[in-house]
């Protein structure tokens, strides 16, 4: 909804009364504006006596008792020195002292691209950006913004620049009588990367984009790709689907005519550079969690595994396995086996090794389980616990199932494949611990059934074989038969 800019809103953004009054109290420059009042204070026959003199809108200033003065182009101190001196003249002696008692408040013409035409409130310390800010639009340009003053002269100034730069020939404060007049930018792009300034800015009828980079992005970077500028254009596509091309800047710079809404991308040369890839347990935060990350990290020529790791080693965790970390190789394929815990402890040379681009790095994870498994009540993952023997862990699995293990051996294998001996092994995170089925009834219970299916089988068959054998030759010799 557009509304008309009240005065009391206006006041929120340039001071309170008594805060103008003492700003322009003490500057030198303040000029006498309408609408000024000030106050003339002197002694006379050890009286003291007070007069208020008011500035109208032709600059008219006049000293009741006095005279008149034209205070057009002075300043607060220069009239305060003529009226002083006028007093002092007339009684002298008297001491007279002239002060602000509150400064003029006049109003200025805005129009153009703004939300609405109108006039609003201002001082002589009221800088054109505090209006422009208040009523522009969404197109309002600050590139040329065109000031008419009381007499008709006019002049256009670069709010942008003079934000840029502090020059205040760009952002002057107003004066009585003043009309600004705001036109909508032409053209408005965005530019990105590696400038020193990247930002959205309206341009200038002369400026392209030489101009975009060196003086309003500032230029460009240490690590600014100058070959690879990409410029991506909205407009000017006769299917509306925009188009993309690049520019080599490097060798011939060309200052390419740019349209509205153009897209200007300054890459990084080092991101380029060479890359290991880091993959596994790191950057995971929950203790436990099997989820592999993946993190990318430049490296330079010669670079040593050691130092990798220490700029990643904040994002390694409880279960980053260290101690046997591998390093695959990208031209050939091979895979280096690397104690990194050991290494960046020690930082023995001799467990280092050179990187190049495109290796991996896995770092595999260590989970704090020990797992329970065979002939056990509830065979499943115990958390870890330090110093534990396996036996603490067949207690948390119920124990032993005693209808298919009997005694209590157990086999022990660590995450790695190896065999431990039951009785010198202190359990570690990823054993597990496994329960043969060992007891004879459990077997007879199982098999039993089939295995005397399977005998009277056989001596069925032993029997109709001598039967057979009979009935064929007189000489046959029987089986014996159990």
């Amino acid at each position: 909804m557009i509304c008309l800019l009240s005065i009391s809103s206006l006041w929120a953004l340039t001071g309170s009364a008594s805060e103008r009054t003492g700003k322009a109290s003490v500057s030198p420059g303040y000029p006498v504006t309408p609408g000024d009042v000030y106050s003339v204070s002197y002694s006379l026959s050890g009286s003291a006596f007070s007069v208020q003199l008011t500035v109208d809108k032709n600059y008219l200033a006049q000293v009741p008792g006095f005279g008149k003065f034209q205070t057009e182009g002075m300043t607060y101190y220069e009239l305060r020195g003529q009226v002083e001196q006028l007093v002092n003249d007339l009684f002298p002696g008297s001491v007279p002292v002239m002060t602000i008692s509150s400064s003029g408040v006049f109003e200025v013409l805005v129009k153009g691209e703004v939300q609405i035409a109108q006039e609003v409130p201002a001082w002589s310390f009221e800088r054109l950006s505090s209006i422009v800010d208040a009523v522009k639009t969404s197109y309002t340009s600050y590139r040329d913004v065109e000031i008419i003053s009381k007499g008709g002269s006019s002049r256009i100034v670069d709010l942008f620049m003079g934000r840029r730069t502090g020059d205040v020939t760009q952002n002057p404060y107003l004066a009585y009588g003043d009309t600004i007049i705001l036109r909508p930018y032409e053209r408005q792009i965005i530019l990105r990367g590696d400038v020193k300034r990247p930002g959205s800015y309206q341009l200038k009828e002369d400026e392209n984009l030489l101009d975009v980079i060196e003086i309003l992005g500032d230029g460009f970077t240490s690590t600014a790709d100058q070959s690879q500028i990409q410029i991506s254009r909205i407009l000017g596509s006769t299917e509306g689907q925009g188009s993309t091309f690049y520019l080599n800047l490097s060798d011939d710079p060309e200052d390419l005519p740019l349209m509205d809404m153009d897209s200007i991308t300054i890459p990084r040369w080092t991101d380029y550079r060479p890359i290991v890839t880091l993959q596994g347990a790191i950057g995971t935060s929950e203790e436990g969690t099997s989820v592999s990350s993946r993190v990318i990290v430049n490296i330079t020529e010669g670079e040593l595994l050691s130092s990798v790791m220490r700029k990643v080693q904040a994002q390694f965790t409880k279960v980053s396995d260290l101690e046997h970390v591998s390093v695959i190789r990208s031209e050939t394929g091979d895979s280096v086996d690397v104690n990194v815990e050991e290494l960046l402890l020690t930082g023995n040379r001799d467990l280092d090794l050179v990187l190049s681009d495109r290796d991996m790095v896995i770092i595999p994870f260590t989970q704090y389980y020990v797992y329970v498994t065979g002939s056990v009540v509830s065979p499943g993952r115990f958390p870890y616990i330090v110093n534990k023997s396996w036996d603490y862990y067949m207690g948390l699995a119920g124990g032993f199932d005693i209808d298919s293990h009997s005694g209590s051996r157990v086999r022990i294998t660590d995450v790695y494949g190896d065999k431990h001996k039951q009785k010198e092994r202190i359990i570690q995170p990823e054993d597990v611990i496994f329960a043969p089925r060992n007891n004879p009834i459990f077997w007879i219970g199982k098999y039993g059934g089939d295995i005397a299916i399977l005998t009277a089988s056989l001596t069925s068959l032993i029997i109709l074989t001598n039967y057979m054998g009979t009935l064929n030759s007189n000489n046959y010799t029987p089986i014996p038969t159990p």
